[in-house]
């Protein structure tokens, strides 16, 4: 850098900083410029508050309005409420909130609105599928609901909200049951309340309804009030098909005997125009109960197919309860059909219910023998044998040796039809125009007469037989304790036995193959060729062919059926079958032949009976009159 260059540079700097001491602000200057700054920041700072003042005004001012629009809008409702529930329009608004009762045998789960019953779970069940078994689950068409009129508003407490104090979850103990009280308020002296209460060890839900204080409030003029009980019964088996002809609605008139409704078809509806004590939703193996610990004077009953897959069949009542009663004292027994568990039932002391009517053991006799013999058998059995499938085979062997006797008796009745057959023979043969059939009908029933024998020896100690095996028929497809109880291949005694499914339905069949069914036919089969039913010339080829169709015909109708009467059935044929090849090894049939000569002989000079001779003088009668028309036609013809 040159001398010239450097005093340029200095001479600039000189002249800039003297600028600028000449330019500097006063003091004077300097206070009012700060004198500005500070009043347009005081004014910005007002402008700010100003507006943040603005703001809370603004929101003061759109609360205020929202509180007259809600103050507005509430009263609204209140009064549409009031014009629709009247003195209960208290109960009109709330949550809804579930409240669980439980024991050692079920859950029931209730709920705060309309203080009804939502779902019932039994402990110590399965469905068919292994889930947990509900007897009654939740769905929008469950419902029990009481129907009244307080004044002129007809009130259903379905869509009433209730009041509950209480624990969420109630549990029974051995010395407190669990209960749930409910209160639908119309003041602080008045309401409506539900009562619930839950014993342990019980299937008994005891339900009480209470108008306190509402005399002035639910009319007086009015005959009854009404209780709706609405509920599908759910599919809980394996084959649906046995299971919906076993559901539907049962009932007890007081003193009277249990009626069916609605097993069987896809609708039926019933009045019932009396004094009812308890009406029943009935499955297969379990069942939901209403009992009045008084009675119901009239209801209407309605059972209708259900269009879904999980349901069977969709059950309805409208029970009328006496409007003139302070509380209405009822209970709902939901749990399973068990002959023992429902005997025993009572509300009160000398209770006779007869809830044990609705397990199908059958009527009169045939209920006798399921009552009386099979199911104290098969309990005494039961209380030191666990398999359910050596209870059956010691069950049939008790059986049949108690039937022994008449089957000996019926065995050696055939025999000795048997033996005289060469002599009925010859009286065909002696008789062999068709004009002398009342010739040869006479003459051989002057043979068993001698003989001491009877055509219908043989059907008589069969026929006394039959109680006892179709109380069977009966007693093991109702048998609870049946259900899911396995043996051999068998996992459900009280359902088929599938060892093969098609996948297409046969008619007249089904979908799959039943191992204990095909068996049972099969010695059936082997049982009426031993017995020699088949080789019988007596028989007519009619009924030859209808012997060798009905071991195919019990084919087709028991593939569906519980496989534990199937195995009941192939076990009895096959004792029936050995008892045949003993007592016919046994029997001397030429010895058997020897004494009815013996008795032909002996009787040949005895006078006839009255009967047996008042019968041959009508036989003799009707064979004048028939020869007496032949000779007419015969001149008639000329």
């Amino acid at each position: 850098m040159d001398k010239n260059t450097l005093i340029g540079i200095t001479l600039c700097i000189a002249i800039f900083i003297g600028f600028s001491i000449w330019n500097r602000p006063s003091e004077e200057q300097l206070a009012m410029q700060k004198h500005y700054r500070d009043s347009i920041a005081q004014v910005q700072q007002r402008q700010k508050e100003a507006e943040y003042l603005q703001s809370r005004l603004r929101d003061s001012i759109d609360r205020a309005t929202a509180t007259v629009g809600d103050l507005e809008s509430d009263s609204a409702k209140l009064a549409q409420y009031t014009a629709q529930f009247g003195k209960f329009a208290p109960a009109a608004t709330g949550s809804s909130r579930d409240i669980v009762l439980s024991n050692n045998n079920m859950i029931v789960t209730l709920s705060t609105k309309g203080a009804m019953i939502k779902s019932v779970q039994l402990k110590g069940y399965k469905t068919n599928s292994g889930d947990s078994l509900f007897v009654m689950k939740r769905d929008a068409q469950n419902e029990i609901n009481l129907d009244f009129f307080a004044g002129n508003n007809a009130i259903s407490t379905k869509n009433l909200f209730f009041t509950y104090t209480g624990s969420d979850y109630e549990s029974a103990t051995s010395d407190t049951p669990g209960k749930a009280v409910f209160r639908a308020m119309v003041d602080e002296n008045s309401w409506l309340e539900f009562a619930y209460s839950l014993a342990n060890d019980s299937y008994i839900l005891d339900y009480n309804i209470t108008f306190h204080n509402l005399n002035n409030v639910v009319n007086q003029n009015s005959s009854f009030i009404d209780l709706t009980w609405n509920q599908f019964l759910p599919v809980l088996e394996r084959g649906n098909s046995w299971e919906y002809n076993n559901s539907g609605i049962c009932y007890k008139y007081q003193g009277d005997d249990v009626e069916e409704v609605g097993l069987t078809g896809d609708h039926a509806a019933e009045r019932l125009a009396g004094s009812t004590d308890w009406i029943a939703y009935k499955g297969q193996f379990f069942s939901s109960i209403l009992i009045s610990k008084s009675t119901f004077p009239n209801a209407q009953i309605e059972v209708q197919k259900s269009s879904s897959h999980d349901n069977l069949k969709y059950t309805a009542s409208r029970i009328a309860l006496p409007s003139n009663a302070v509380v209405d004292s009822m209970a709902f027994y939901f749990g399973p059909n068990k002959f023992k568990i429902l005997k025993e039932i009572q509300l009160a002391e000398g209770d006779d219910l007869d809830l044990e009517d609705i397990v199908p053991l059958g009527w009169s006799i045939i209920g006798v023998c399921n009552r009386y013999l099979i199911i104290p058998l098969f309990n005494w059995l039961g209380s030191f044998i666990s398999s359910y499938g050596l209870i059956i085979l010691l069950m049939t062997l008790t059986v049949k040796l108690v039937l022994l006797p008449l089957t000996y008796k019926s065995y050696k009745s055939t025999a000795a039809m048997r033996v005289l057959k060469p002599q009925v023979e010859e009286l065909n043969k002696k008789f062999p125009k068709q004009e002398d059939a009342m010739k040869k009908q006479q003459a051989t029933m002057e043979l068993y007469r001698k003989a001491g024998v009877s055509p219908m020896g043989g059907c008589l100690p069969m026929l006394l037989q039959m109680p006892v095996l179709i109380a069977l028929f009966r007693f093991f497809p109702a048998s609870i304790e049946l259900r899911q109880q396995s043996f051999l291949w068998s996992d459900d005694l009280s359902a088929y036995d599938s060892i093969l499914d098609f996948g297409f339905n046969i008619p007249f069949y089904g979908d799959h193959i039943s191992l204990f069914a095909l068996l049972m036919a099969g010695a059936m089969l082997l049982q009426t060729k031993i017995s020699g039913q088949m080789d019988s010339g007596q028989q007519m080829p009619g009924m030859k062919l209808m012997m060798y169709m009905m071991p195919v015909m019990m084919l087709l109708w028991f593939n569906d059926y519980s496989s534990g009467l199937t195995y009941y059935y192939f076990l009895s044929n096959i004792i029936a079958i050995l008892q045949i090849v003993f007592i016919r090894n046994n029997m001397d049939e030429a010895a058997i032949l020897a004494k009815l000569n013996a008795k032909v002989a002996k009787n040949s000079g005895k006078k006839k009976s009255g009967f047996l001779a008042r019968l041959e003088e009508a036989q003799r009668k009707q064979m004048q009159m028939l020869e007496e028309q032949n000779k007419k036609k015969g001149g008639k013809r000329r």
